[in-house]
């Protein structure tokens, strides 16, 4: 089958004006998928953003990508720590501990805290946990007993800065005495934000000699491991259980999926519904394409009969038409794509032009109505900080993903024409040119 005549019939269909209504149906057609590929990349280029911070901010200052956690008995010898610092891919080898707490600071009612305990030096052993903590006052000092670093939004809530104390009540420890609970005045050395609220609003660090000495948490502290690739916890996982059982420690490894499954496969459902609801413009967008390519092939049986009368085969005429319809779902990807990825890496730039876009018709508005004693609102912030905690929107664009959408623009023009041209098998040339 030669399919050079068939290319050039494709091409002649989808770039021929001499039917204006087709022609407008297949731009229609063309328009219609390059939307739904653009919303589709830079929404999800967008969720990707937001997700992946959110994963990034739990991994490096809360969970780590494998947890060591001692048995009730078990005491871990230095040795070991080494050994698993020295493990191909382990980057960083962290004892923590955690107490839970109730802080009262100048003003306001007492605030739910998460103390962690760390080694004074916790910065230089992990630069990953001093990447992600942004330090906006003071600095990382925890070398002190009475020394305690709050998240922002946590000093704000209690009314405290640098340098003030802040009483915590111990809600955690060896054995807890409500009758007598454990309460300690800290000094606040340094703030930090994340980015995430949870721990700019709920947490604070000490060192490990505080959580010992002044709230009298036991010396088993866990073992916070990090991976050049936290992909591959698996892998290391099961040589850190091996030398676990190697030096006899009772002790439990958890990996980064399995502490946090449950927010993790959140994620990842809300991501798969977006996707299968704006997934659903293909749908439009495909029944589309199909009425336009059957109108065309009601509109074109005459050629059709002519063709199939001078002996090309009807799977070949079909086939015409299933190029046509991929022509048009790879204008509209390649439309869609750049417009999304363009979408996607600007999406800061587009915001704040539409931010002064509505301001300046405030502004207008304002001066129009001010004789008539109307007054227009405030400044227009679409991410006003009085809402939404962020600075500014992330976005990061996974290659695989938006080759996907790609494909999948293509498969459902591909599929369209497919079921349009089904018609071509059961037009017959004689009763068409009968009369011609």
């Amino acid at each position: 089958m030669r399919v050079d005549w068939i290319l050039f019939v494709a091409r002649r269909h989808f770039r021929t004006r001499r039917r204006e209504k087709g022609h407008a149906a297949a731009l229609l057609s063309v328009t219609g998928l390059s939307v739904g590929v653009m919303t589709l990349v830079a929404v999800l280029a967008v969720m990707n953003g937001f997700q992946l911070n959110t994963i990034e901010s739990i991994l490096e200052v809360n969970s780590y990508h494998l947890r060591l956690e001692p048995g009730p008995s078990a005491q871990m010898p230095a040795q070991l720590r080494d050994r698993l610092a020295a493990l191909p891919g382990v980057t960083t080898v962290l004892p923590f501990v955690e107490v839970q707490s109730l802080g009262r600071g100048v003003f306001g009612e007492p605030q739910a805290v998460m103390l962690r305990g760390v080694p004074w030096n916790a910065t230089e052993l992990d630069p990953g946990l001093a990447e992600h903590l942004q330090l906006t006052r003071g600095s990382f000092d925890v070398s002190g007993v009475d020394s305690v670093v709050l998240g922002a939004e946590l000093a704000r809530a209690l009314g405290v800065g640098v340098g003030d104390q802040v009483s915590f009540l111990s809600l955690s420890g060896g054995e807890l005495d409500m009758r007598r609970p454990r309460e300690a005045a800290l000094r606040v050395t340094g703030l930090f934000r994340t980015g995430f609220l949870d721990y700019d609003r709920g947490w604070g660090f000490i060192s490990l000699d505080a959580a010992a000495d002044v709230f009298e948490v036991d010396d088993r502290p866990i073992w916070g491991i990090k991976l050049g690739d936290r992909f591959a916890d698996r892998r290391v996982g099961a040589q850190v259980t091996a030398l676990v059982n190697e030096y006899g420690v009772d002790g439990e490894v958890i990996s980064w999926r399995e502490y946090n499954r449950s927010i993790f496969g959140a994620l990842r459902v809300e991501k798969l519904m977006m996707s299968f609801l704006i997934g659903l413009i293909f749908v439009v967008v495909g029944a589309n394409i199909f009425q336009a390519l059957r109108r065309s092939v009601l509109e074109r049986s005459e050629e059709i009969a002519v063709l199939k009368a001078l002996g090309a085969p009807p799977h070949s005429v079909q086939l015409v038409f299933i190029i046509e319809g991929l022509m048009i779902g790879l204008g509209g990807g390649l439309i869609g794509m750049a417009a999304g990825l363009a979408l996607s890496v600007n999406i800061n730039e587009v915001f704040a032009f539409a931010e002064v876009g509505v301001n300046a018709v405030a502004d207008l508005l304002a001066i129009i109505l001010w004789p008539l004693g109307i007054h227009v609102g405030a400044d227009f912030t679409i991410f006003s900080p009085t809402y939404f905690y962020i600075m500014e929107v992330p976005s990061h664009v996974f290659f695989w993903e938006a080759a996907g959408i790609f494909l999948f623009a293509l498969l459902s023009a591909g599929l369209a024409a497919l079921a349009a041209s089904t018609r071509i098998t059961r037009i017959r040339p004689a009763e068409v040119l009968r009369y011609q």
